[in-house]
């Protein structure tokens, strides 16, 4: 079986290789179902527009919901053609109706026993689907477990959908309180009435079971949690843990050599008592399934090819979908204890009816004693992989080609509707999207000019030799004052510590030079950083400024001015403005450089400040005599000492001084700057040659937030028609994007 096998392996590989392809496929396909949604939201806001009784501005003749399903369609072909092609193993699903050697059939292909794989004789003993799974190394089983909300949706929901009782459980709660009792007699008759009754009455055995967690088990101790109790479906109550169990994998060694990577399906639902159970059926062929083993024993009682199972080789037909029927399925005889007379009137009876008078025709018929272990690793596993290495790629191609076709029609569908809804909006005789974009634009600027050149007028105002900013007056004095009392004072040490310590320093070094030109650097650096106090006024002056711009821009754009402050304000407006759906870069610029005003004292000050505080360098040049000017030198002595604090003292008062007057002429360069950067914003914002089409992108994008006064009217009417047009090209954008090729 080895080269089989690398066959096998090899069309795994190659299928793999096609996954990208799909999930790029699925990417756009999700990208059109979200558009649907939105489209079918507008649809029905256009719809409802119905202010003073007038009707809609334009009737869409259109299922919003129903555009959905087409994208739904595709996206389901691709998820169950992902499903395929992502797979690392080739699953073999085996099916059959109950009592046909099903069970069997998995314990001989697998090697587990009853524990595993329950067989029983008149009702159907398995009650969870099972997959298992070839590993020459492991060997365990885990079970995914249901929690409430899916055991109440997929567990009990469907009985009580075909007994018809209401309202359907959504909780645990809601089940075990609902009145069973309160039933109709003929209701209470049908079997399926006694089976929910049963968990019902049993959920307390299982309650705590229903946790969504995966549970590693015991393999050898598994029969609790995938059968029936014994004595069959209708048995006594007693605990049924298996209700809790939602999946059940199971990693064990088959008994035969070189089997790979190879996967076995126990599907359960042919027949059983169970609502919706061969939808469950159908649904995990689609999902898990490359080939099925379909059983069927001729016995005394079940010799002929009856409705029922013809009924579920046309269900299993459905999940082959676009692969051949050949290809997908097989029916196997299960000759174990049965008469040849009867294997050969049902190998007879399926030639005739099946396959046209001609064997293996329409369908394969193969034949085997299930309980043979070495039969059937021969003549059903070893024949099931050799079919499959020749017949997966032909039959992955037809599956891949079709869920394409199927995007492809479904494209072709949506573009079409989407021109015949285009074609709708065309016919009306109104005002265009772009002639309303273009007035709404014009307003806004013109509203803009008048308030921005208003708020420029007063920073203008400012700059005026009249104008006096006595705060900011004020608080250079007061700094001056501050740091004037700190030289007095000693430099901050009073003045008889200083000259103490000027004298201790002096007498160690046997010179003033050096302490003087120390003591003077000092003094500076330190005037430097104490006028810096001054950035508190600044930056109220730069808040002010950007207060002023929002409160100019508010009139119209207050919807996108969200901030606290001013800066706020305009840096929630710049985002607005860069991150729209359509953006406005110039626009969102414009408002970013209003916000980089620098007006702190180390940007502005600073420089002009070092050059006043020259005058306490220890050496120099005068800048207008040009003299050289050396370190000042004082004797040693304590007098020599008090000298030196009396130089120095003169020479920081007189720096404070000039400092303290550079300051307030800054109150001018302040306004101006201010000035500045007010014209610059309204030329940019509003006269730049990329403000009118950006202008137009903003009320296209924001037209809520600019009219919050026309949410109602018919403005909006019109307003929400403009959105429908707007998907309508979307989507119709979206769809038109190329296609993946289909397969070779």
């Amino acid at each position: 079986m080895g080269a089989v096998q690398d066959q096998i392996d090899a069309v795994l590989r190659a299928r793999r290789a096609k996954l990208p392809l799909i999930e790029r496929e699925q990417a756009r396909w999700t990208a059109i179902a979200a558009l649907l949604e939105d489209l079918a939201v507008a649809l029905d806001d256009v719809a409802a527009v119905d202010e003073e009784g007038a009707a809609p501005p334009v009737v869409f003749d259109v299922d919003g919901v129903g555009l959905q399903s087409i994208a739904a369609s595709a996206l389901a072909a691709l998820a169950t053609t992902r499903a395929r092609v992502s797979r690392r193993t080739v699953n073999i699903g085996v099916s059959g109706r109950a009592r046909n050697g099903k069970s069997t059939l998995l314990q001989s292909l697998s090697g587990l026993g009853d524990e595993q794989i329950p067989t029983g004789k008149g009702q159907p003993v398995t009650a969870v689907r099972s997959r298992i799974f070839h590993s020459d190394t492991n060997r365990s089983a885990q079970l995914t477990m249901h929690d409430g909300r899916t055991f109440c949706a997929e567990v009990v929901g469907p009985y009580f959908a075909e007994l018809k009782l209401a309202p359907a459980p959504r909780t645990l709660a809601d089940f075990e309180r609902f009145d069973l009792a309160d039933v109709g007699e003929e209701r209470k008759r049908r079997p399926e009435y006694a089976r929910l009754k049963e968990m019902q009455e049993s959920l307390p055995s299982y309650r705590h079971l229903l946790t969504g967690e995966v549970r590693t088990v015991d393999v050898d101790r598994m029969r609790q949690w995938v059968a029936y109790p014994e004595g069959g479906a209708a048995g006594a109550v007693d605990e049924r843990p298996y209700l809790a169990v939602r999946d059940a994998v199971i990693t064990c060694r088959f008994p035969v050599a070189e089997v790979g990577a190879v996967g076995l399906i126990d599907l359960p639902g042919l027949g059983e008592l169970v609502p919706d159970a061969e939808e469950h059926h159908l649904a995990g062929l689609e999902n898990d399934v490359d080939f099925v083993i379909v059983v069927k024993r001729p016995d005394q009682t079940n010799a002929p090819w009856k409705t029922e199972d013809q009924a579920g080789l046309d269900l299993i037909a459905r999940a082959g979908g676009a692969a051949s029927i050949r290809d997908f399925m097989t029916i196997l005889i299960n000759t174990g204890g049965c008469e040849d007379v009867n294997v050969q009137a049902l190998r007879s009876d399926l030639r005739h009816r099946l396959n046209e008078g001609v064997d293996d025709r329409n369908y394969l018929v193969w034949s085997a004693d299930t309980a043979d272990r070495a039969v059937v690793a021969r003549d059903v596993l070893g024949r099931a992989l050799t079919h499959l290495a020749g017949a997966l790629p032909r039959m992955d191609a037809a599956v891949i080609d079709a869920a394409l076709a199927q995007c492809e029609q479904a494209q072709a569908e949506l573009t079409a509707e989407m021109e015949r809804l285009l074609a709708t909006v065309r016919r009306i005789s109104r005002p265009t999207a772009a002639e309303e974009l273009i007035a709404r634009a014009d307003q806004v600027l013109d509203e803009l000019v008048v308030s921005v050149q208003d708020w420029v007028a007063e920073l203008r105002a400012r700059t005026g030799d009249s104008y006096d900013d006595a705060a900011f007056v004020e608080r250079v004095e007061q700094l001056e004052e501050e740091i004037r009392g700190w030289a007095m004072d000693g430099f901050g040490s009073g003045s008889a510590a200083w000259v103490e310590k000027a004298h201790v320093r002096m007498r160690r070094a046997g010179a003033s030079a050096r302490y003087s030109t120390d003591a003077l650097n000092a003094i500076r650096t330190e005037i430097s950083r104490r006028f810096g106090g001054i950035d508190d006024i600044l930056l109220r002056r730069r808040e002010e400024f950007w207060r002023g711009m929002a409160e100019a821009l508010r009139p119209r754009l207050a919807g996108l001015l969200t901030g606290d402050t001013g800066e706020g304000a305009l840096a929630g407006l710049a985002v607005a403005l860069r991150e729209a759906s359509d953006p406005c870069p110039h626009l969102a610029e414009t408002v970013e450089t209003a916000l980089d005003v620098r007006l702190d004292y180390r940007t502005r000050l600073l420089p002009q400040m070092r050059r006043v505080l020259d005058g306490l360098r220890p050496e120099g040049i005068d800048p207008q005599t040009g003299a050289v000017r050396a370190p000042a030198v004082f004797p040693d002595t304590r007098e020599g000492a008090t000298d030196l604090y009396l130089y120095l003292n003169e020479l920081a008062r007189k720096a404070i001084y000039e400092a303290a007057v550079l300051l307030k002429k800054e109150t001018q360069t302040m306004a101006e700057a201010l000035l500045a950067y007010g014209e610059q914003f309204e030329d940019s914002f509003i006269r730049s040659e990329t403000s009118v089409p950006e202008f137009r992108r903003l009320v296209g994008v924001y037209r809520d937030e600019l009219w919050p006064e026309e949410r109602t009217g018919p403005a909006t009417a019109t307003a929400k028609v403009q959105r429908v047009v707007r998907l309508l090209h979307a989507v119709a954008d979206a769809a038109a994007e190329k296609q993946l090729e289909k397969q070779a």
